[in-house]
Parts: structure tokens; C-alpha cells; sequence
């Protein structure tokens, strides 16, 4: 063992949860779940797991933690520990710090940024920037995974429903991680919690109460020469409870068994605990209120503090009575206290005035810092304080800057308390609420709205409230109403001078008329305000607005002004948002790759996973439509992946359909559907007509390339029927060519002109090129066979190299109408053309039918052959692709949010899939990947 593996060991098994490092006693009733763990550590050398443990207060959650502990020990593993504390909850990330201490010299070799985020979340490092969580969640994975090439990791959490939110999210980021790395996290909290931890295959236990016989003998163990009635009395109250049945009998038991009223089990503890105090000596009752208050098991700041509020002198030996009395247990430099209900029961013992004299104590006791301190002194008065407040403000500011937004809520709430005047307080808890509506907590935003006390002259504070509650919305409310209200708040905030305001409030409204099909009036409303404004015409948010008002008019002209902007400026997370996500909505879907692949690095790179699931799904759907399909499906899977892990479910359903629309364009018509099937009852609760709108397109297509015009028909004219829930007049423009197809094979082709008609009327005067070349399929399709030939050859002009999968439906309906008109020699080139695009690009049903119409022209065709990348999942070959670019495994787990162990694993099967040995032979095969039909 090297001396490192051994400095990490002794640190990481060092007791500082108070455990003993004695052997422990065997659990009784508990054989089967420590097998379940033993079995975790048995096959701990083909990866990690996490297991949740759950069960009611005292059933033996942290018991069976200290058993796991010691077995790990026993085999040699380095074992983290963390326990959630109720005082500590508002201090983030400090439970991980905790935990990590061990690893410390392990985070020199991280990336400088995750270095930096670690450190900035630990506050050793103030860099000015906000680490985002899944940055320090990556950061974090990392030590665990360098860490554990030394020996195997147990990470041990307990009472994780009182660990700080941020340490939390942390926890459970790694729990899906853990697949390829000797690692095993045992997780305990109470039963009842209902924070979501892991995913659907994390592990779970559900610890019950032990049988009556275990329960007898427990009892009788440790509480030999009960009376019959006592006895009787404590198993019927305790029903199975361990420490129910180990502390219930320390009381007094010279009651009867009908002497007492009937208390919940946990009630009863705490009085049970609660009157051993009885006997302790005044020293010893007020150190132990005072650690009970304290955020940190820290005896050297218990005795200071101590000290204050007795007025004497005090040591640890004051402490020894609370030992005895078994409410607590020291180690060294640190004070525990034997249960969670120990330090509860002393909370509720000690009276206001003394919980107030002891933070007091501690705010003065506390060295370097700050933010306890003020945490004690806030807690340590009654009323107001405007001195106070404007720390509080500063406290709240350091927190958003560490990316702890959920503890700036609190602080800033605090702090509006603590306000003097009308005017502070509702600015604090109104900086709260935007907060609290950017971290998409609608509940916590409203108990925030419900304090601010508006007056009737503070039209910027009624304003601010209603954009709280308009950004906390998903992109999908269908509520053409709101367009006007968001108007008119835009003009309040102007007339209040708040410009900026007003501005993303019309933007909003910009993107209301696109999610909602608002009519023409409104949209009018829109542009009318936004440019009353003043502002520059290169203003983002003025080219967004002009993007979703009116996408198909004004198409042109924001391409121009977005070409003059990029490259993106990330300073600015709204305004690259903005830029990156506005292209899609015209169509340039070509000039956007470019500007969605450079937005998606800053996030990823930033850890910024949820917004980055958004633009993974943009960046899907721009990829397909210029026949990058691999590159599609891709981005695809990881947008659902990132989108399930952030609880944006939205998002999930909108990957899910672009998965959807891939498999069923390429021929899996089954796979297709329950693609669709899945987004559709993701979509049910939500009415995100615009997704809705894009299902239907999937089907719609997918039914054409099966052959089933008829179907694509009553599938794709929902996108087009304003009195149906899938209409979204922003989207028709991505129906159209489908549309068309569908009405003219099917016989309807007069509903496919009164379509066509429309959007061609809205594009005029000088459509986008991807409008342009499906309008001119549309005149080919619809056209008398005299005229058909003139619009075919405009379509396939230069735009059409761009979109791929377009140009070869043109090509095949071309071919396919040459030899109809017995122009058979000629029908065969674009048919051998087109034949070689949906081979390139995988489209196995236009395949088909491209040589179907060959062999009819005289020509027959070789069978399309599979290509090697083609075996790999979309994972997988994100993988091989970064590998062949020459990233580190430890690179491409940066990228990718994976530890580089998992993409070992991951290489290895791609190696054997593929049948190769080195990474410098994942070029060659990977030859045509991105632009297949180039």
C-alpha cells in the first residue's frame, strides 16, 4: 500500500461521526439487510451502486451505517462519512465539504475550472463567478473516481433530509454515476421525504420494524429484570422500534404501565431524553444546549460559547455527566450527539430567552466565518435591524456567486425581515422571488409574492411581480391573453424607467405569440412596443422578438442582423440564449449548428446541464434537418438524459419526439411510435402546443415513409387546424413539404394548396432558403405535369445542398415523375442521386422506394450495407467520436458528465463492437459520421 492510499485511509476512517472503532455489537433482526450490503462490497470490483435506506425516526438507519462502515473497513476500503445536521441546512455545500476533507490533496489534479468550482463552493475561493452545481457535482465524481484507483470507496450519508440542498443535489448527481467505479454511497434518510434522490434503478430499503421476537430479545438484552407490565408496556410502545426499545427503558420506570398517556414514539423519546437533564450539573446542561444550537460539532467553540453564557470558566470535563447520561459522545475535536432527537429535545428544553443569549454567544465565539456569524446574530435578536439586513444582502450576494441560488432565497427572505421600511423588505423578498421563479420553485415564489405588501404608487414593484410569475412558466402556457397583459406591463415598466425590463417582458410576450398562435393583432401589439422603445435594432432581444412575431415575414432579416452578432458573447447567459435558440425559429438551421454547438460547450463547460438540455434538443433538431442524423440522434439521447436529471420534463418530451422523428424517418416505424406514445403522455398535464405541434410532424412523417399517405394526412393536418390542441401557426412552415406529400398521394391535394397558399403569402416577399426550396416542392407536387419539371428544377437549385433529406425527396419525386412521362433514361440520374442520399443518411423506407423506381426505369441497385458506426448507441459513438479527436478519457468524462472509468468501460465496448484495438484506428472508422450525405 503506498504511504498516499494509506494518508487517505486513516484520514477517511477517522471516527468524525463519533462512531466507535470498536467492534459493534451484531444488529438484531438485521441479517438480511447487511447481507444485501455485504453483497455490494462482494461485487464492488464490477462497479459501484448506490443504495437509499429509508425507514421512520429510530429504526435503525444510522445502526446499520455504522455496521457497513466497520465491514467496509475490514476490507479495506476508504470510508467517507456525512451526516445532515437541521442546524447546518442553510450553510451550502458544507456537508460535502465534510465529507471530502480526506480527499483534498486529490482535488490538485483536477480541470482549473472544476478545481475552481470546488473550491469557490467550499468558500476557499472567491473568483466572482457562481459555480454552477452539476460543475461541483462533475468536480466532485472526479475525486471519488481518482480516489478510488487507490481501493475501493464506501461513501456513507446519513440523515441525508437535513443535509443542505446543494450537498444534496450533489449526492445524487453521483448516485447515477457509479456504474463503472468501485464505489459504493449508502444513503439514509427518513421515511416520508419526499425530495426525488437518484433515479428509477437506484437501489432502495425500506427498513421495517423488527419482529416480536427480535424485539424481545433486543429488550430483554439490555433491559434485564423488567417487571412484567413495564416489559409488556415497552414493547407495545416501542412496536419494533430499536432505539425506541434501547431508550424507553432509561426513564423512569417506577411508573406503571396505565400511569402515562398515550405519546407518538418520538414524542416520548424526546422527554425521555429531555428528563435526563434532570441530573446533569448546570455547566454540563448549558454546554449541551449550546452544542445543540451550534452548526458545528466543534467542542473548542461549545466551551467558548459556554463560557460566555455561564460566566465561568468550563472544560471538556464539564462535558463527562452529558457522556455518562449517554446524550452525547466526544471525539477529539468534535462534540456528537448520540441521536438526532437528542439535540431536537434540546432545542425545545431551552427557553427563547436562552436560545437568544447562546447564538449570541456564538456570533462572538465564531472565528472567520462570516456567514454563521450572522446567521447567530440574526437568530440572537427580536425586530428589526437595518445594519443587520444590509450583511444579510451582502450574505445573499457571496451565496449566488458560489451557485447556492436556494440559500440566497432564504438569506434575502431573512433579511426582509430584518428591514425597517416597506420599500427594503419588498425589494429583498422580491430579489428572492426571481430567484426562487429561476430555479423554478412556484411555490416557494408564491409564499414570497404573498409578503410583498405593493402600494398602489410602486407600479416597478407590481410589474416585478408579474414577470417573477411570467419566467417561473414553462414554454408551453397557450394563453394568447397574456400577450396584451405582458404589453402592458412592458409599458409600466418604461414609464418607471426600468428599460431592461421592459424589453424582456416584450421578449416574453414575443415568445407567447409564438407558443400561443396569437393573431395577427397582437403580434403587431408586440412589434409596436418593443420598438417604441428606442432601443437598437442589434439589440438580441429586438431580433428574438422579430424571430417569434413574425417568423416567416421578418425570416431575412433577422438571419442578417444574427449574422452581424455572432460569434455569441457568453458574458451574458440570456442574451447567448437568445441568439442561439432564435435561428431555429426562421429556419437557418444551417447557420445555426455553428452558433448551438458554441453555446452548448460554454454550458457544458460551465455546468449549466439544464440549460444545456434545451440547446442539445435545438442543436438536434437543426443537425436532422441538414442530414447529420447521427449527429441527431445523439444530442437527442443526451437532451433526455441531462432533461430527466434536471426535472425538465418539458424537454424531456421534446428530445423524446426528435428521437421519434429520426427512427421513424429511418424506417423504425414501431420504435418510432413508442417514442411518440412516450412524449405524448409527458406532454398530457402540460399543453405545450408547440411540442404537440412537432409530434404530430413526426408522425406525419414518419407514416409518409411507410407509405401510408393516409395516415400522414390525418396525422399532419392537425398542425394546420386552429381548433385543435397540436395547431402552432410558428410551426406549419416544418410541416409544410410533409403536408403537401401526404394531401397529394392521399387525395386531398386541394387542402395541400390551401396550405400551401397561406405560407407562401406569409414568406412573401423573400422567403428563407429552407422555405423557398420547400415551397418550390410544394409547386412541383401541386403543379399541372406541364408545369411540374420548371418547379422541380428550382427546387433542386443551390439552397437545396443544404438540407440534405429534402433535396433527395425532391430527386426521388422528380425521378419518379420522369418516368411517368416514359422519360425513363432521364429519370435515372436524380434517382440514383437520391438513391445515395437515404442511403448516406440511413432513410431505409425512401431508400426502397428510390430503387423501386430505378428498377421500373430499367436500372437495378446493389443493397445498401451497414456501416460499422452504425452498430454503436448514440452514446457510444459520442464517445469514439471525441476519442478519435484525441481527448483523455478523463476529457471526454469532462464533456460528457461521466467519470473516466465509465468511459473506459464505454470504449472497451465500442472496441468490440467495432473490432479494433487503438484509438487510432476510430477514424477510419468513423469516416461519413457527420456528413453522410455531403
Amino acid at each position: 500500500m503506498s504511504k498516499s492510499t494509506r494518508n487517505i485511509r486513516n484520514e477517511a476512517h477517522s471516527p468524525c461521526m463519533c462512531a466507535s472503532r470498536s467492534a459493534l455489537p451484531a444488529l438484531q433482526g438485521r441479517q438480511a439487510d447487511i447481507a444485501l450490503i455485504d453483497n455490494l462490497f462482494d461485487r464492488i470490483d464490477q462497479g459501484g451502486t448506490a443504495l437509499v435506506i429509508s425507514g421512520e425516526t429510530g429504526i435503525g438507519k444510522s445502526a446499520l451505517l455504522e455496521t457497513a462502515k466497520h465491514r467496509a473497513v475490514e476490507r479495506d476500503f476508504i470510508v467517507l462519512n456525512m451526516t445532515g445536521v437541521l442546524a447546518e441546512v442553510h450553510l451550502p455545500y458544507a456537508a460535502l465539504e465534510q465529507a471530502l476533507r480526506p480527499l483534498s490533496k486529490q482535488m490538485a489534479s483536477l480541470v482549473p475550472r472544476q478545481r475552481s468550482a470546488l473550491l469557490s463552493a467550499f468558500g476557499m475561493q472567491d473568483d466572482g463567478g457562481a459555480p454552477d452545481l452539476f460543475l461541483v457535482a462533475l468536480a466532485t465524481l472526479f475525486v471519488l473516481s481518482e480516489s478510488a484507483t487507490c481501493a475501493p470507496i464506501l461513501f456513507v450519508a446519513d440523515d441525508v433530509q437535513w443535509l443542505d440542498k446543494a450537498t444534496y443535489d450533489v449526492l445524487s448527481f453521483i448516485s447515477r454515476r457509479l456504474g463503472s467505479d468501485p464505489i459504493v454511497l449508502l444513503v439514509a434518510m427518513l421515511e416520508g421525504f419526499e425530495q426525488p434522490f437518484g433515479d428509477s434503478d437506484t437501489l432502495r430499503l425500506k427498513l421495517s420494524a423488527l419482529s416480536d421476537a427480535d424485539a424481545e430479545h433486543l429488550l430483554d438484552a439490555h433491559a434485564p429484570g423488567l417487571s412484567p407490565d413495564l416489559r409488556s408496556r415497552f414493547l407495545m410502545e416501542a412496536a419494533g422500534n430499536p432505539l425506541g426499545l434501547l431508550e424507553l427503558p432509561q426513564a423512569d420506570r417506577t411508573s406503571d404501565a396505565g400511569d402515562t398517556a398515550w405519546l407518538p414514539l418520538t414524542e416520548r423519546l424526546e422527554r425521555t431524553f429531555s428528563s435526563r437533564l434532570r441530573d446533569l450539573p448546570d455547566a454540563a446542561r448549558t454546554l449541551l444546549f449550546v452544542a445543540a444550537e451550534n452548526d458545528e460539532p466543534s467542542i473548542e467553540e461549545v466551551l467558548r460559547a459556554g463560557e460566555m453564557v455561564l460566566g465561568e470558566r468550563v472544560c471538556v470535563d464539564d462535558l463527562a455527566p452529558a457522556i455518562a447520561a449517554k446524550l452525547i459522545e466526544v471525539d477529539r475535536t468534535e462534540v456528537c450527539f448520540r441521536h438526532p432527537l437528542v439535540r431536537s429535545a434540546l432545542h425545545q428544553v431551552a427557553d427563547l430567552a436562552t436560545r437568544q443569549r447562546i447564538h449570541g454567544a456564538l456570533a462572538a465565539t465564531i472565528r472567520g466565518q462570516l456567514d454563521r456569524q450572522l446567521w447567530h446574530r440574526a437568530a440572537a435578536i427580536i425586530g428589526p435591524d437595518d445594519e443587520l439586513a444590509d450583511e444579510y444582502d451582502r450574505m445573499a450576494k457571496r451565496a449566488v456567486r458560489r451557485g447556492a441560488a436556494a440559500m440566497a432565497i432564504e438569506v434575502f427572505e431573512n433579511a426582509a425581515r430584518l428591514s425597517t421600511t416597506a420599500k427594503a423588505r419588498n425589494h429583498r423578498f422580491l430579489r428572492a422571488a426571481e430567484l426562487a421563479a429561476d430555479l423554478d420553485q412556484p411555490e416557494v415564489l408564491e409564499r414570497l409574492l404573498r409578503q410583498v405588501d405593493v402600494d398602489e404608487s410602486d407600479k416597478l414593484a407590481a410589474v416585478r411581480i408579474d414577470w417573477c410569475r411570467e419566467i417561473s412558466k414553462p414554454p408551453a402556457v397557450h394563453d394568447p391573453a397574456k400577450v396584451a397583459a405582458l404589453v402592458g406591463f412592458a409599458a409600466h415598466a418604461e414609464a418607471a424607467g426600468a428599460k431592461d425590463l421592459a424589453i424582456n417582458l416584450l421578449w416574453r410576450a414575443g415568445q407567447r405569440c409564438w407558443w400561443s398562435s396569437a393573431n395577427e393583432k397582437l403580434r403587431a401589439s408586440v412589434l409596436v412596443a418593443a420598438n417604441r422603445l428606442g432601443l437598437p435594432d442589434s439589440d438580441p432581444r429586438m431580433i428574438a422578438i422579430s424571430a417569434y412575431v413574425e417568423p416567416l415575414r421578418c425570416g431575412r432579416s433577422v438571419l442578417n442582423a444574427l449574422q452581424q452578432l455572432s460569434p455569441i458573447d457568453h458574458s451574458d447567459p440570456s442574451i447567448a440564449r437568445i441568439l442561439a435558440t432564435t435561428a431555429n425559429i426562421i429556419g437557418a438551421f444551417d447557420f445555426n449548428v455553428g452558433l448551438l454547438a458554441e453555446f452548448g460547450a460554454a454550458l457544458r463547460a460551465q455546468g449549466r446541464l439544464g440549460e444545456l438540455a434545451r440547446v442539445l434538443f435545438t442543436r438536434g433538431w437543426a443537425e436532422m434537418e441538414i442530414g447529420n442524423w447521427a449527429g441527431a440522434m445523439r444530442e437527442a439521447e443526451e437532451s433526455a438524459r441531462l432533461a430527466e436529471e434536471t426535472g425538465e420534463t418539458l424537454w424531456v418530451a421534446a428530445a423524446t419526439i426528435l428521437k421519434a422523428m429520426l427512427v421513424g424517418i429511418q424506417g423504425n416505424l414501431d420504435e418510432s411510435e413508442a417514442f411518440a406514445a412516450q412524449a405524448e403522455r409527458l406532454l398530457l398535464p402540460m399543453g405545450a402546443g408547440f411540442l404537440r405541434a412537432m409530434l404530430q410532424i413526426a408522425r406525419g412523417a414518419s407514416a409518409i415513409g411507410a407509405g401510408q399517405h393516409w395516415l400522414a394526412y390525418e396525422q399532419l393536418q392537425r398542425v394546420f387546424a386552429p381548433a385543435d390542441p397540436a395547431f402552432n401557426s410558428g410551426l406549419e412552415s416544418f410541416a409544410l413539404a410533409y403536408f403537401v406529400e401526404a394531401a397529394v398521394f392521399s387525395g386531398s391535394p386541394e387542402s395541400g394548396r390551401r396550405v400551401f397558399d397561406q405560407i407562401e403569402r406569409a414568406a412573401a416577399p423573400t422567403p428563407m432558403p429552407w422555405v423557398q426550396t420547400m415551397l418550390y416542392y410544394g409547386k412541383a407536387l401541386l403543379a399541372e405535369p406541364e408545369d411540374a419539371e420548371h418547379w422541380y428544377l428550382q427546387g433542386l437549385g443551390p439552397a437545396a445542398k443544404h438540407w440534405p433529406f429534402l433535396r433527395g425527396r425532391l430527386l426521388l419525386a422528380y425521378g419518379g415523375w420522369l418516368r411517368r412521362q416514359r422519360r425513363s433514361a432521364n429519370a435515372r440520374r436524380p434517382l440514383r442521386e437520391a438513391r445515395e442520399i437515404f442511403d448516406a443518411l440511413g432513410a431505409s423506407p425512401w431508400s426502397h422506394r428510390a430503387r423501386e423506381e430505378l428498377r421500373a426505369s430499367g436500372e437495378c441497385s446493389r443493397q445498401r450495407s451497414e456501416r460499422i458506426w452504425e452498430t454503436l448507441t448514440p452514446q457510444e459513438l459520442h464517445i469514439a467520436q471525441l476519442a478519435a479527436e484525441g481527448l483523455s478519457n478523463k476529457e471526454i468524462g469532462t464533456r460528457l458528465y461521466l467519470s473516466h472509468r465509465t468511459v473506459g468501460y464505454h470504449l472497451h465496448r465500442i472496441f468490440s463492437k467495432a473490432g479494433i484495438t487503438s484509438r487510432s484506428m476510430l477514424g477510419s472508422m468513423l469516416v461519413g459520421v457527420e456528413n453522410p450525405a455531403g
